[in-house]
């Protein structure tokens, strides 16, 4: 684990973790803005691990992905998933006229789903629910990371990720409870306990949605998502754990009152 190596993973980092930082703190328009970004760069390199996904069907996904973040952020989330029906359609009339596109069906309303659908809930979280879920999800990577490095041992999935080890799931789990149990303590509303199992759930999510992304790289013959995060990939190489996560914490809000 060389500096050296580790060099353009702090560089993103230095960059990405101010602009971020801000973005929570002023909430509102500021997270909607990011949230619609990162959804819409993730869609295309979602996209794109399907090479016969026609321009069509990708301008279209693009176009709706930005429809679902928007009614997300000022009309709900059903309004916002309202567009993922309307998909279904669209995208068969769009086979109609563009018949070259091998891609498979429902890409359309499936990559909807999977990355804006499950975005757009953050424009509906306060900055301090946002903070949470983003920071267990980076203390999940982290800990898996160093664990797994220092203490190494049985794969848990080699087929699908070959160098992720139970030590690391271990060590990130660990670290993402240690996260809500600081969260809890200065500033929860629910008891410690609720605070714990909260971190077990983000965290595995997290891990859940490594290896599902893990799984459509490898099914599609690519390492990284991306390139537009030194050190990093892609995009979705950045936010794969974030998506099951962001979903995760929507449905414990609706059940226990956190911050």
């Amino acid at each position: 684990m060389a500096i050296s190596s580790h060099a353009p993973r702090l560089a993103t980092a230095a960059v990405g973790l101010p602009v971020l930082a801000v973005c929570i703190w002023l909430g509102g328009g500021y997270i909607f803005a990011l949230t619609l970004a990162v959804a819409l760069i993730g869609l295309w390199e979602f996209q794109g691990f399907f090479p016969g996904s026609g321009p069509c069907i990708r301008a279209l996904g693009l176009g709706l992905g930005a429809a679902m973040v928007w009614l997300g952020y000022r009309h709900g989330t059903a309004a916002a998933l309202a567009v993922v029906l309307a998909a279904f359609w669209l995208e068969e009339l769009a086979r109609l006229f563009h018949k070259q596109d091998t891609s498979p069906r429902w890409l359309l309303a499936v990559s909807l789903l999977y990355i804006p659908g499950s975005l757009q809930f953050l424009t509906l979280f306060g900055p301090g629910e946002t903070a949470l879920v983003l920071a267990s999800v980076m203390a999940t990577d982290t800990g898996a990371y160093y664990a797994g490095h220092l203490i190494g041992g049985p794969k848990i999935w080699p087929s699908v990720s070959p160098k992720k080890t139970w030590a690391g799931s271990v060590g990130g789990l660990a670290a993402a409870v240690a996260v809500c149990l600081v969260a809890a303590t200065f500033w929860g509303k629910a008891s410690l306990v609720a605070f714990m199992a909260l971190g077990v759930c983000l965290s595995v999510a997290s891990q859940m949605g490594d290896f599902m992304e893990s799984s459509l790289k490898r099914a599609a013959g690519i390492k990284d998502s991306g390139n537009l995060l030194p050190g990093h990939g892609g995009i979705l190489d950045r936010i794969d754990g974030v998506i099951p996560a962001v979903l995760v914490y929507a449905l414990a809000r609706s059940l226990v009152n956190f911050l």
